[in-house]
């Protein structure tokens, strides 16, 4: 399986970013491939923001400059949180972590707008300011972005990408998520447990999603033992009760959700109007506040989510720390949002991983010290570890970790827990 797996994870990834583009800790490192590491997210007492922030260490060297790009504000959704999550992590780091080696990080910005022609200007720019490193959450435009960059060998960290380049780059680039997971793992993971036998999967119709299913389903599915149908639905469709009916008499009892938080607003809603029945899967990105306001609590109630972050994990002491940081330095309370968090997590996860950086910081140093790091929890990442530089998920070398991140929801679409396993093989 390691050529469809390897194709998978590419092709897993592009839907991931495509979705973004239509819309939208300290403890024991979990035990590899145990799947037993559980993150509580029901109300608890958090701790105070000064115990939580820990003791103060000010970096008072020479600032270095760190890349952030997003796709920013664009005519189909704002993601210019992004911006403000990356530099309150990096103002954390500043005060209390010393910075890179004594030395400050400054950050410079830069929108794509959604546009490959922005996202290579924006890597052209970095390149000429100078940066030792570059983040980014998610983009639509990734592989605009990673090919400047990677030509001229400056450090690229990234919550989640598309392309065979981005995802086969072992020298300069680094991706926080598995993309392979998004899609399958948590649907056939669910199917296992609860004996179906086949599985819906209701996907927004662009070009990525579907050669996902044409190319790269049948092998995956095929060995899981499952039947499957894909239902694919435009961008923009309010009502989906017509193709949510297609589901329910298809027989499947595992149904996977994939789009923005729009499109997948329209999909539970059709899924309850037609009386389906069975489990339903879905991604982060389909779950916010407007699908809290907007879907049934027994719909959401159960339902499973494929994470790339704790998001409202109130128990688990990354996303507490989050939290405390976005209050400290951030006027923004736009916290429980996947896209903030998720650039929090690339900026945090990039500084970390250079904690052990000895001498002068410079691109040259910078890789080789996250190719060289051991392996530690990602921040906000609910008990994820990563370890970057090939060793983690060799058929893509640039991919850090292996784990995936599961939750299930409560009643009010909040997450009752986070699981962390390994993916379907």
């Amino acid at each position: 399986m390691r050529g469809p797996r390897r194709v998978a994870l590419a092709i897993a990834a592009v839907v991931t970013i495509a979705v973004v583009a239509v819309g939208c800790a300290d403890s024991e490192p979990a035990e590899e491939g145990s799947g037993s590491s559980t993150t509580e997210a029901d109300s608890a007492t958090t701790p105070d923001s000064d115990s939580l922030l820990g003791t103060p260490d000010e970096a008072t060297g020479t600032p270095v400059t760190i890349g952030v790009i997003s796709d920013g504000s664009t005519e189909a959704f704002d993601n210019s949180s992004e911006f403000v999550a990356a530099r309150a992590a990096a103002d954390y780091w500043n005060e209390y972590k010393g910075g890179i080696n004594g030395h400050p990080v400054e950050t410079v910005d830069c929108e794509t707008k959604g546009d490959p022609s922005g996202g290579a200007d924006c890597a052209n720019k970095m390149i000429a300011d100078g940066v030792v490193g570059v983040v980014l959450g998610q983009s639509a435009v990734a592989e605009s972005v990673w090919k400047p960059l990677h030509d001229a060998q400056v450090p690229l960290m990234m919550l989640a990408a598309s392309g065979e380049g981005p995802l086969n780059d072992p020298d300069s680039t680094f991706l926080l998520q598995n993309g392979y997971s998004t899609l399958f793992s948590l649907p056939i993971s669910v199917a296992n447990e609860t004996d179906a036998e086949r599985v819906s999967f209701v996907v927004i119709d662009v070009p990525q999603a579907l050669t996902a299913f044409e190319s790269v389903a049948p092998a995956l599915l095929d060995e899981a033992g499952l039947e499957y149908d894909v239902v694919k639905v435009a961008p923009g469709t309010a009502d989906m009760t017509p193709q949510m009916q297609q589901v329910a008499s298809s027989g499947a009892t595992v149904t996977q959700v994939v789009g923005n938080d729009a499109f997948c607003i329209a999909a539970f809603n059709g899924l309850q109007a037609v009386g389906y029945e069975g489990e339903i899967t879905t991604i982060t990105q389909c779950v916010t506040d407007a699908t809290r306001e907007s879907v049934d609590p027994s719909v959401l109630d159960g339902m499973y989510l494929t994470a790339t972050s704790a998001v409202g994990a109130t128990e688990d002491e990354g996303y507490q720390l989050y939290v405390a940081i976005m209050e400290r330095y951030t006027d923004d309370s736009d916290v429980d949002n996947g896209i903030t968090m998720g650039a929090y997590v690339s900026m945090a996860s990039f500084l970390t991983g250079l904690e052990k950086l000895d001498g002068e910081v410079t691109t040259e140093t910078v890789l080789s010290t996250i190719t060289s790091m051991d392996k530690v929890l990602m921040p906000g990442g609910g008990g994820l570890e990563y370890q970057c530089g090939g060793t983690e998920v060799p058929d893509t070398p640039s991919v850090c970790t292996r784990q995936v991140l599961q939750a299930q929801l409560n009643a009010e679409g909040l997450p009752a827990s986070y699981t962390v396993g390994d993916p379907v093989a």
